[in-house]
């Protein structure tokens, strides 16, 4: 029992439906008076007259129940992340260890850690697997995405202090708190024959702390490791079982170090901080080291060579000043994250930091980047120019986070490869704030990245933290011409292939939110879901020039009819927007310039234009026309748009203004107040209807419906003289509610669709149908009350505060006609109540299986069809269908009964190999490695499915060396009518066996070839870097580098 095609719920009613109605109701209530009249309030109501129109005729038949459509958002605090650029993928965990991870658009599947402590971090491995360590430091939990469930938990003797996998390797390289080193085969669970015994006990005897602060593998020679302990690095050569280089950061007396120096000198002079971190440069010819003093040391890792000791300010802070040094009473925050990221060329490079550039009592709200550019050429190079170009970066940036929450953490977003410990080329930045919420950072600009197209919806939810929400009906015709069909897909997420189905867009409805500094979007929600592709948004920090948290969103007030919208800000601004073409668009402008840009501060006045602060990058969307300053108002607690052109906002102060949009101007200001007990009241809801005041006018007008703090129901008039000119009056004032009013609905007692007055009626003679007293709904947080002019018709009363939000929903019944209810979202009983018009009497209750925050729950959404958009938790929500009524849209992909999350077509690339200008730089194969852990040749016909599936992708798989760097992935084209015939299927090869040595040997001479013709390349590059002082030195260079290449390629 579903509308059929065209059919509108909240459109205007067809005259026949109005005549068959109308007798049944007309003159059912009178009361005197003129419409200008002011009504004292009434504590007396006349009993309830039974109506013969039953506006729910017919809905008691359907099926009711939960059916839900999508779910947004994540369920608390988001505390780490991973991602997938091979895959396409991104998973989150929060502080419940529910591990989600998403996809492309509906692609999204969660599922819990079993386990009392929370999960503390996430990698992707093999394409296949995704492992979580546990808070308690000694389990890892390995997820398989191809069955979507943990496969197997590995466990460890001693805490877990750090670990390091790489993207293309089954191991996990763990540094344990008692200093050992260890490795464990993803694939298997079990351990490897690799145990590295503490280095540092064997050189520090004396120090009793020995775990391992960090591990990372080579860049570029898996055989290679970096470790970290409290008082020493080292490089450990797991082919050869030992120590290449030890790296020891001791600071002699009068040296500054960093600005958390202790100056607790040993009896050899020197004072040694505590090693934090350390990381390879992509090219693995240098090391970085960070310590608990806030020093960051840079290594050449070829010889073991301090190049030089600096913090995130100052350099060459390990040589002696002469002054006597004192630790400082205030201290920074210590470096809690950084990160060697690269460009598309791994030459070029620069550092992330989080910490070590404020205060600690002022908190993580900002990154530091250092850009030090292409790196200069390490074999002609002497160390004082390497130590000049890390003193030295070309730039440096502060990254500001506008928060309260402070930053715990962030991650880099690669787009080339998973590799170079998954910093290459990243065009994004991942940053989790310690409230759980994400933001994201476009780089290397450093700008905050808001838009919704970049993430699946499931994800953009988060991205800013979502301060309010609404819902509202749209004309399908309006709908289809604002939202493009076929959107372009410029999401970073394309891995998986949905399951669940899109629905057939019965009828026309949006979800608009508000966000965290200054951001809007408005989302169709027609079709079952918040599709991130075509989603309508309004960037307030760009048209203000502004970010901060006093620019969030408070609430939101969209008018279909007309497509305006009106906003408050948490400081109290209010600013109106109109959906048109922009005067002032560009083509290929930046996104967040606008118009004014040379003219950041706003004009003067409590009213100011602001239609010339256009974006410059929008060539239709919702323009900027006008801003109302707060005054000395306080904060917006109400805001109406209506769809005839008026706005009415309503202040704690109690301040009541209505604007007139034709002309921009102020039509109505008023102080409301009890004056009876001389106490004050602000208004608390607001909403426009249009019809006749009682039944014994014939006249019908606009009215505006004001809820107040007190309960008390507040009837205006807006009426308009022969000049065109507009007037409030006030008409009507009723003592509804228990409590301040939180919902105000204006119904067509003859339909029982929502009578919000519309261009058409104010320039046309009203019809039958207009011309009636229209229901009012009140709504408090415990009771519903149902007037009609002064009249009650009908109250229910529910437990203080169980009344979260309500909304009028309604279908088409079995006769043929349309009935509508009262549908009532009770967040403190988890439960649905379906009420009928006009009687209140429960049609049904339905359970919400949900864990529902009463805080949040007041914005949730009641839509069309049945639909409704529930308020979860700060960021959490769904939509869900009460009525069973969607229709779904099948394709072949919704048989599956869950998401795919691995695609078996994806090929893993290279991973980078090691500089063939140095010597002593060649790698380990994957086959020597795997033996010297595992003991033994890889075996992948007993393994397990996930174990072959890896196998199938890998770029250590010799099946595949014909392909790799020609198999292009293919991702599910969710508009496509037909999906790539490959779509998940293991990779093919041009491989046969018998025929792999005569590969080898035909390609051999023109691997060599083309390995020379690289290796003059780069020395090309080299020497174009070169001073003037090393031109003696090229042509020697040169023959040495091409005999060098020529022979590594021979063997």
């Amino acid at each position: 029992m579903v509308l059929g095609k065209g059919n509108q719920l909240f459109g205007k009613s067809k005259k026949k439906n109005a005549e068959k109605r109308s007798s049944n109701n007309r003159g059912a209530f009178t009361t005197g008076g003129e419409q200008t009249s002011v009504k004292k309030p009434t504590l007396k109501f006349p009993g309830l007259r039974k109506s013969g129109n039953n506006l729910s005729k017919g809905l008691e038949d359907l099926k009711y129940g939960v059916f839900e459509l999508q779910k947004l958002g994540e369920t608390g605090k988001i505390r780490c992340l991973a991602y997938d650029p091979i895959q396409s993928l991104m998973a989150v965990c929060t502080d419940l260890n529910h591990v989600t991870i998403f996809g492309q658009a509906r692609v999204r599947y969660t599922l819990r850690i079993d386990s009392v402590n929370a999960v503390k971090a996430l990698r992707f491995v093999e394409g296949v697997f995704l492992i979580a360590v546990d808070g308690s430091d000694t389990a890892i939990h390995v997820i398989s995405l191809f069955s979507r469930k943990v496969v197997r938990t590995i466990s460890t003797r001693y805490p877990i202090t750090a670990f390091d996998t790489d993207y293309s390797l089954q191991f996990i390289f763990v540094g344990l708190k008692n200093g050992d080193v260890k490795a464990y085969d993803i694939e298997t669970g079990r351990p490897t024959y690799l145990s590295i015994r503490s280095e540092q006990r064997k050189m520090l005897p004396g120090e009793v702390d020995t775990h391992v602060c960090d591990i990372k593998f080579h860049p570029r020679d898996f055989g290679t490791i970096l470790i970290a302990y409290p008082k020493v690095c080292i490089i450990f050569s797991l082919i050869e079982d030992k120590t290449v280089h030890t790296f020891t950061y001791g600071l002699p007396k009068a040296a500054p170090g960093g600005p958390n120096a202790s100056y607790t000198y040993n009896a050899d002079g020197y004072y040694y901080p505590s090693v934090t971190h350390c990381l390879w440069h992509p090219n693995g010819l240098h090391i970085a080291t960070t310590y608990d003093d806030n020093s960051i040391v840079f290594w050449d890792a070829q010889t073991g060579e301090r190049l030089i000791a600096r913090t995130l300010f100052d350099s060459y802070v390990d040589i002696p000043t002469g002054e006597s040094l004192q630790p400082e009473d205030v201290k920074m925050t210590p470096i809690k994250n950084i990160q060697w990221i690269c460009g598309s060329d791994p030459e070029k490079t620069s550092l992330l930091i989080l910490g070590g550039d404020s205060y600690v009592n002022e908190g993580y709200h900002q990154l530091v980047r250092m850009d030090f550019g292409k790196m200069i050429s390490y074999s002609m190079s002497s160390y004082k120019h390497m130590a000049d170009y890390y003193g030295q970066p070309k730039q440096q940036n502060i990254f500001a986070i506008h928060s309260k929450a402070d930053v715990y953490d962030f991650i880099a977003l690669p787009q080339k490869s998973p590799f170079f410990d998954g910093n290459h080329n990243p065009t994004l930045i991942a940053v989790v704030l310690t409230d759980g919420s994400l933001k994201f950072l476009n780089y290397p600009i450093g700008n905050l990245s808001y838009e919704a197209c970049r993430f699946p919806s499931t994800i953009s939810w988060l991205n800013p933290k979502i301060t309010c929400s609404s819902s509202s009906y749209l004309d399908r015709r309006i709908l289809n011409s604002v939202y493009d069909p076929f959107p372009e897909n410029r999401s970073i997420l394309k891995g998986g292939i949905p399951s669940k189905p899109k629905f057939k867009a019965e009828a026309g409805s949006v979800v608009v939110t508000g966000h965290e500094s200054g951001f809007i979007r408005i989302w169709n929600s027609s079709q079952g879901d918040l599709n991130s592709g075509a989603v309508l948004e309004i960037d307030l920090a760009a048209i203000l020039q502004n970010d901060s948290l006093e620019c969030s969103v408070s609430k939101i007030s969209f008018a279909p009819d007309q497509m305006e919208l009106s906003c408050s800000l948490f400081d109290g601004t209010v600013l109106l927007f109109s959906y048109q073409e922009n005067k002032h668009y560009k083509p290929g402008a930046v996104s967040g310039l606008t118009n004014q840009m040379g003219n950041l501060a706003i004009g003067e006045g409590a009213i100011v234009n602001i239609s010339s602060r256009a974006p410059l990058d929008v060539k239709r969307g919702f323009m900027p026309v006008l801003l109302l300053r707060p005054l000395e108002n306080g904060k917006v607690t109400a805001l109406c748009n209506s769809n005839v052109g008026f706005v009415a906002i309503g202040y704690e102060s109690g301040r009541l203004l209505v604007i007139d949009r034709r002309g921009n101007v102020v039509i109505f200001n008023t102080l409301l107040e009890e004056k009876g007990l001389s106490i004050g009241m602000s208004p608390t809801s607001i909403q426009f209807g249009f019809g006749r005041l009682n039944d014994s006018l014939e006249k019908c007008t606009v009215f505006m419906y004001v809820g107040t703090s007190i309960g008390r129901l507040m009837t205006y008039s807006i009426n308009s003289d022969s000049r065109g000119r507009f007037s409030v009056h006030e008409v009507n004032q009723l003592d509804t509610n228990d409590s301040d009013i939180i919902d105000i609905i204006s119904l067509n007692s003859l339909t029982g669709r929502p009578c919000s007055p519309n261009m058409y009626q104010m320039s046309a003679n009203p019809t039958e149908v207009d011309l009636s007293t229209p229901y009012i709904i009140s709504v408090s947080s415990s009771d519903i009350r149902i007037t009609k002019g002064e009249s009650k018709v009908a109250h229910k009363t529910y437990s203080k505060g169980s009344i979260s939000k309500t909304g009028i929903t309604g279908a088409k019944t079995a006769d043929g006609s349309i009935s509508f209810c009262l549908e009532v979202i009770m967040a403190k009983t988890k439960k649905s109540a379906i009420l009928s018009l006009p009687t209140l009497s429960e049609i049904c209750v339905i359970g919400l299986p949900y864990r529902i925050d009463p805080e949040y729950a007041v914005q949730s959404s009641i839509l069309p069809l049945g639909d409704a958009f529930l308020r979860l938790s700060e960021t959490e929500a769904v939509l869900i269908n009460v009525m069973n009524l969607r229709k779904a849209i099948r394709g072949p992909e919704t048989e599956n009964h869950d998401d795919v999350l691995f695609l078996k077509n994806i090929m893993i690339p290279s991973r980078p190999k090691a500089n063939q200008l140095l010597k002593g730089t060649a790698s380990v194969t994957f086959d020597d490695f795997y033996r010297l852990l595992m003991g033994e040749n890889k075996k992948v016909v007993s393994q397990s499915e996930e174990s072959r599936l890896a196998w199938n992708i890998s770029p250590y798989n010799s099946a595949n060396f014909s392909i790799l760097g020609t198999s292009k992935p293919h991702y599910y084209d969710p508009y496509a009518l037909s999906q790539h015939i490959e779509l998940n299927k293991s990779p093919r090869s041009s491989y046969k066996p018998g025929t792999h040595n005569s590969w080898n040997l035909e390609n051999l001479k023109k691997y060599a070839n083309s390995a020379v013709e690289r290796g003059t390349d780069k020395v090309g590059n080299y020497v174009s870097d070169m001073n003037d002082d090393f031109d003696k030195f090229v042509s020697q260079t040169k023959k040495d580098a091409m005999k060098s290449i020529f022979k590594g390629a021979l063997n």
